[in-house]
């Protein structure tokens, strides 16, 4: 399984494109299902915040997994893959590792450094748990990330 992270935020998107991907926490477990339905996607945990939508997700394929992602993200955008293709960043193996690092621990916010971030990477963790859609890969992802964030907090400035 290889790592995979596509989203878009405020460096790469509109606010109404994401506001029309962001999920309500009621239909988290309806996307995460969606996406671990897919052919390529066997594991995945959803971000929703007002500044970024973004998939983590460990794939069999880059290609197909990425076409997995993208679909359910532009299904629930209301919009073809095509369009949304524009504003999604996509991150892959080490690269999806130094992502989701730097998202934990504020460095990627809009506001550098800030926390709120670190709840909110908590709470999609808690969500894929409890939908099951997260498997051994993502569970370390997100446990490391989660210990990055708080160290990062608690020994820097930022």
């Amino acid at each position: 399984m290889k790592l995979l992270a596509v989203g878009a935020s405020y460096r790469t998107a509109p606010v109404a494109t994401l506001e029309r991907l962001a999920a309500p926490p009621a239909e988290f477990v309806r996307i995460l299902d969606r996406l671990v339905a897919q052919p390529y996607v066997s594991e995945a945990v959803l971000v929703s915040t007002c500044n970024r939508v973004e998939v983590y997700a460990a794939v069999s394929g880059f290609h197909g997994g990425l076409g997995d992602i993208c679909a359910v993200l532009a299904e629930q955008a209301d919009c073809s893959p095509t369009a949304l293709a524009n504003h999604l960043y996509v991150h892959y193996d080490a690269a999806a590792v130094n992502h989701v690092f730097r998202v934990a621990t504020g460095l990627d916010s809009m506001v550098v450094g800030e926390a709120q971030i670190l709840g909110q990477l908590r709470d999609a963790y808690h969500w894929a748990t409890d939908a099951d859609s997260a498997g051994r890969l993502l569970h370390e992802l997100m446990q490391q990330a989660l210990r990055v964030g708080k160290r990062a907090h608690a020994e820097t400035g930022i």
